[in-house]
């Protein structure tokens, strides 16, 4: 899980230029100004290198480029400035941050309210049609689809697949989890450090909070490509199946959610 860009000012779109995508179009506008296929080549490409490196659960995994999908979702939820403030708090004696329980449930509560609602789907998309607004799932479903079967509004049959809903649905829990590790509060104290250094030399008045208005948090959720089968009473169709199942083909996915905090 990755932290924090610029504050307010550079991180609302304000170009006129960007409308919301209706028709025909494979590409969508972003809300937040963050170049974030930039951003993601910075922190996770090594020059003349064909492979990513991702940081997962502090430990790398290296991933061919060309087997790996990155898409970028924006939350239209905000999330509180002032909670995660009085949640994640400054140690400056052992350098790292303290989570204030009393806080921490509000926090919980928000991430799993905005992860549910609407994101705003963002950069290149997996097809040339329109997609169906929506929530992580919505998109991992219409995702499949197009993969699969070349067409996104093709994923009805299997959209209530139990084991991939369970899982999309036990994220929060996880990214709940993740906050409280020891590794990513020690990353939120050196993000504050680099933040402070910056400041002091452009002479700006240092605040001793973490978190700053506009700060945009980003958390990367990896989707390992499915296996797919089928069972069926059908000796013949299971049969055909097996015979052509290899045409059948979804790259490994990365998906960027980012959350602002006013």
């Amino acid at each position: 899980m990755n932290n924090l860009s610029n504050n307010l000012s550079n991180n609302l779109n304000t170009d006129e230029s960007v409308k919301i995508i209706t028709n025909g179009v494979n590409k969508y506008g972003r809300i937040f100004k963050i170049n974030y296929d930039d951003e993601f080549e910075k922190f996770n490409a090594v020059n003349g290198c064909d492979c990513y490196y991702l940081n997962k659960n502090g430990k790398e995994m290296k991933i061919n480029k060309n087997e790996l999908n990155v898409y970028h979702l924006e939350c239209l939820e905000i999330l509180s400035l002032k909670n995660w403030n009085k949640c994640f708090r400054l140690n400056k004696v052992r350098k790292i941050i303290d989570i204030n329980y009393q806080y921490f449930g509000e926090i919980c509560c928000d991430l799993q309210k905005s992860f549910k609602g609407t994101l705003n789907f963002t950069g290149n998309s997996f097809t040339n049609e329109p997609l169906i607004p929506g929530d992580l799932e919505t998109y991992y479903f219409q995702y499949m689809a197009q993969q699969l079967f070349g067409s996104h509004v093709s994923f009805h049959g299997f959209q209530n697949l139990a084991e991939i809903k369970k899982k999309i649905s036990y994220i929060p829990k996880q990214i709940i989890k993740v906050l409280q590790e020891r590794y990513i509060l020690k990353e939120f104290y050196k993000i504050f450090e680099s933040r402070q250094m910056f400041e002091k030399n452009l002479e700006k008045d240092l605040e001793n909070k973490l978190f700053e208005k506009g700060d945009v948090l980003e958390i990367s959720i990896f989707f390992k490509k499915p296996k797919l089968d089928i069972h069926s009473p059908s000796d013949n169709l299971a049969n055909n199946f097996e015979s052509i199942k290899n045409k059948f083909f979804i790259k490994d996915s990365l998906w960027k959610i980012y959350f602002i905090l006013l």
